[in-house]
């Protein structure tokens, strides 16, 4: 019912019977000024709710006493969306998995209802608690995946400063910043001459040694590197240049500095140094042993904690051997639990935009949402906690070997010509014997 129809509803018969009465030309005009006074009023009540706002400044406003600022690009819609999604978020608390969960999930199917496209195929037919949990329907299949305290790979960075480069007795430190203990995967490389013989790695903090019996040739990489036994998590495996050498590895627990060793204190199968909370100290040794070939290459006692290389004006006479320079090159990495942090892991495996979206100018509509969900889990987890929203491209990866074979070849140093294809020579005689076989008596 119009304005007007409301006035003449209130006069008497004789006013309103006739559609060309004087009266009623000027009720119509002041009906049209209230219709209009009545509009006015609507809208400026619409821009006091963010469900009924239709204006994207209005919302933008009403976004800015809470301090939520758009995202270049986004939508009226998708921004109210996420808007009321942090509202609730923030109104719940936001610091436990609980709260990130219902946001991001909230956020992500209030987005695809409002631009009536898909971004996860299936979240439909989950609520924020099934979205994260593995899909009876579909083993091993989640929408989305909170995980708390990821795993971060960790390299030595004392080790790349020296470009891998490492002496005899070389002594430095690492950290592990993790919630729990580790172990660290080691890349050994030989250098020329067989200066990389017998290589020992020790970890004078948690008292792990891990050694090769065997000479490193020029070029060769021997990989130290898990097993992946879920029982000893620490098993180490060996690759020399990709073959398993595995046989030839030896570790020691309880290994103390000065203090020789047996077989009979090996562990009974290799496992990598552990890594303690904390700082860990760390030294590269070599050792003399029985049936391998290096001599002048390897000390046959175990150097002592007092022991270094020899620096004029540093060291202490009897405590210090001579400089060796580097005898081998050294790669360290380990995996750390990284503390106060989580990641949200969103699939885009496939993106259906409906066609208005797709035809709107801007970027991409899962782009926008990218960035949006980024901004608005960065704004709901606790204070000193990293938070971090991965996107999970589909990928198909194939297995692929490499081998490289050095374009020369290196003799052992103990090993000379054997003699095969010579010729026989004999005692020069003059007069006798030819001249380019035989030899001067």
């Amino acid at each position: 019912m119009t304005v007007l129809e409301r006035i003449l509803d209130t006069l008497p018969p004789p006013y309103a019977v006739a559609d060309d009465a004087v009266i009623r030309a000027m009720l119509d005009d002041l009906a049209l000024e209230l219709d209009v006074l009545h509009e006015d009023l609507d809208r400026m009540r619409r821009t006091r709710w963010v469900n009924f706002a239709y204006r994207f400044v209005d919302l933008q406003k009403l976004a800015g006493l809470l301090g939520i600022d758009p995202i270049p690009g986004e939508t009226l819609e998708s921004f109210r969306v996420r808007l009321l999604a942090l509202v609730a978020a923030r109104l719940e608390g936001a610091v436990g998995p609980a709260d990130v969960r219902a946001f991001v999930h909230d956020y992500v199917r209030g987005v695809e209802q409002s631009l009536q496209s898909i971004f996860v195929p299936g979240l439909a037919r989950y609520d924020a608690e099934q979205a994260f949990a593995n899909d009876p329907a579909h083993p091993g299949y989640r929408p989305l995946e909170l995980l708390e305290n990821p795993l971060r790979m960790r390299r030595s960075g004392t080790l790349r400063a020296t470009q891998g480069r490492v002496p005899y007795l070389f002594r430095w430190e690492e950290s592990n910043r993790g919630l729990r203990e580790t172990f660290a995967s080691l890349v050994i490389g030989g250098l020329p001459d067989g200066r990389t013989a017998v290589p020992l790695v020790v970890n004078t903090t948690t008292h792990d040694l891990i050694g090769y019996s065997g000479v490193l040739r020029f070029g060769q990489r021997l990989e130290l590197v898990s097993a992946d036994d879920a029982l000893v998590p620490r098993r180490a495996v060996a690759l020399l240049d990709g073959r398993d050498v595995t046989q030839r590895v030896f570790s020691i627990s309880g290994f103390e500095l000065g203090v020789p060793f047996t077989p009979a204190d090996h562990d009974p199968q290799p496992l990598l140094p552990r890594l303690a909370r904390g700082t860990n100290e760390l030294t590269y040794l070599s050792a003399g042993l029985y049936d391998v070939r290096g001599l002048d290459r390897v000390f046959f006692a175990i150097a002592d904690a007092q022991l270094r290389e020899g620096v004029f004006d540093e060291t202490f006479f009897e405590h210090a051997v001579l400089q060796s320079g580097p005898v081998a090159t050294l790669e360290m990495s380990w995996t750390e639990t990284e503390p106060a942090s989580f990641e949200v892991h969103v699939p885009r495996y496939l993106v259906i935009a409906s066609p208005e979206v797709a035809a709107a100018e801007g970027a991409p509509a899962h782009e926008l949402l990218s960035a949006a969900l980024g901004a608005g889990v960065a704004d709901i987890h606790a204070a000193g906690v990293r938070a971090q929203v991965i996107f999970d491209a589909f990928r198909e990866t194939q297995g692929q070997q490499v081998h490289t074979t050095l374009p020369w070849i290196v003799t052992d140093p103990e090993l000379g010509p054997v003699g095969e294809g010579a010729r026989v020579s004999l005692g020069g005689l003059f007069g006798e014997t030819d001249l380019d076989n035989s030899r001067f008596q």
